[in-house]
């Protein structure tokens, strides 16, 4: 095995500075005089990890591919100091092929899973095109290694698939759900299973390399779904120690363990052909889902409500470039662009206009290549003379009081009456008080 070590600083810097956000954006940049897939792994950049400088272990023809079987050269890698060894799972010319990292199997463009790709855009979904008998498959691979050696194996799902009908806005909700950044949390150590089963040994000495037993306490696993049950096993662990929430008989604690445990049954060989056919994926399954749910946009009741508001906005977003974007559903009235708040509030001269819009963008509306949320507006108060809301409750006049306090002190000084002008007492004040009238100077 062959131990080198990958600067990777240099080649960062030079990539083009114009190349937009999302194009090609999580894949890894191969270092200047090494050969892609001989001296380094098609990987994104979530999975090689922050470090500009990278030991890497190279072992030429030591692993099985799992998708075709054949031998290929792996990589294993550190990608921090906080995070499990990595080691890519498939041949390189079968990553290349579908477009996905060696490693996660998420796509190369928009780092999402295949069947969200596949789903929204049609990309390598046809899965009668390829080679079911093995004779044919030990052929198919065959000749795409030969095409990856020489240079002209084409990189998959970069186009939709013969006969699929797509339009602009499937390609706008693949963005919406894409990371333009990279997500380290998918390089935490596993999780102990003995220790989700309470028998973990070795957290009483420290030395469980996983989780939560060697003191990390986060677990995306619990976060897309259950976000309250990891905060709070977050919180236990933090404040009682991986010791004793191991020991804790506490139903809630049994039932967080419970739902870790789950998260990690099944296949493991047969999960990763799932991933990278995107057939019969939860995580596929959890972003479809959740784009159904953020493409659904209830209108309110109210009829007047003709205004829509963005949120998460990126910074130095002008009125001009909103006006732009939604002047194609419906005429525009008014926008209007809190920079400090990073929001907008876009009103349209109908009510129909709106829905249109809503409809239209819900789920998949971004702003220069950035996500952004999109929900209706609230009605706007009427208002009366001086800026006073109609509907406001009224605000009832507290008497002036010359009664001392409980140290001696004047309760509110004279100048202090909001009915007074300046220092003298407001006449009707002190009748309430029963003074009578004061007397003039």
């Amino acid at each position: 095995d062959a131990i080198w070590s990958a600067v990777r600083s240099a080649t960062l810097s030079s990539r083009p500075a114009d190349r937009p956000a999302l194009q090609m954006a999580s894949q890894a940049a191969v270092p200047e005089g090494m050969k892609l897939g001989e001296d380094f792994p098609f990987v994104c950049e979530t999975c090689l990890g922050p470090n500009p400088y990278l030991r890497m272990m190279k072992m030429p023809m030591s692993r099985e591919c799992k998708i075709s079987g054949r031998p290929y050269t792996a990589f294993r890698w550190k990608p921090g100091s906080e995070a499990r060894y990595k080691e890519t799972i498939i041949a390189p010319e079968v990553a290349i092929s579908k477009g996905v990292c060696q490693v996660c199997l998420m796509d190369m463009r928009y780092n999402v899973p295949v069947a969200v790709r596949d789903n929204l855009i049609g990309a390598g979904s046809d899965l009668s095109a390829k080679p079911q008998s093995d004779v044919n498959k030990e052929f198919h691979w065959d000749q795409e290694r030969k095409s990856f050696l020489d240079g002209q194996l084409e990189m998959g799902g970069m186009h939709a698939a013969p006969g699929k009908i797509t339009s602009a806005q499937d390609f706008e909700r693949l963005q919406g759900l894409s990371r333009p950044n990279p997500h380290y949390d998918r390089n935490l150590p596993k999780l102990c299973s003995f220790f989700l089963k309470s028998k973990c040994t070795r957290v009483l000495n420290r030395d469980c390399p996983f989780r939560p037993c060697n003191g990390i306490n986060r677990f995306p696993e619990l976060m897309s779904n259950n976000k309250p049950m990891a905060l709070e096993f977050t919180k236990r662990l933090n404040a009682d120690g991986a010791v004793s929430v191991m020991k804790s008989l506490d139903p809630i604690v049994d039932e967080i363990k419970e739902m870790l445990l789950e998260s990690q049954r099944g296949n493991r060989t047969e999960n990763i052909r799932n991933r990278y056919h995107g057939v019969k994926d939860t995580l596929s399954e959890k972003y479809m889902g959740k784009l159904e749910a953020s493409a659904v946009l209830e209108p309110p009741e109210d009829r007047t409500i003709t205004t829509l508001w963005v949120g998460m906005l990126p910074e130095g977003t002008s009125k001009e470039e909103l006006h732009e974007l939604f002047y194609a559903h419906g005429e525009v009235a008014e926008v209007v662009v809190l920079s400090q708040k990073q929001c907008a509030f876009i009103e349209y001269r109908t009510r129909e206009a709106a829905q249109v819009a809503a409809e239209a963008m819900a789920g998949s509306l971004t702003v220069r290549g950035q996500r952004v949320r999109l929900q209706w507006g609230k009605a706007r108060q009427e208002r009366g003379p001086g800026g006073a809301r109609i509907d406001a409750p009224p605000v009832e006049a507290q008497p002036w009081s010359s009664e001392a306090g409980p140290f001696g002190e004047p309760a509110f000084y004279p100048s202090m009456d909001p009915n007074a002008m300046g220092a003298r007492p407001d006449a009707a004040a002190l009748q309430l008080k029963g003074q009578g009238q004061p007397k003039g100077r």
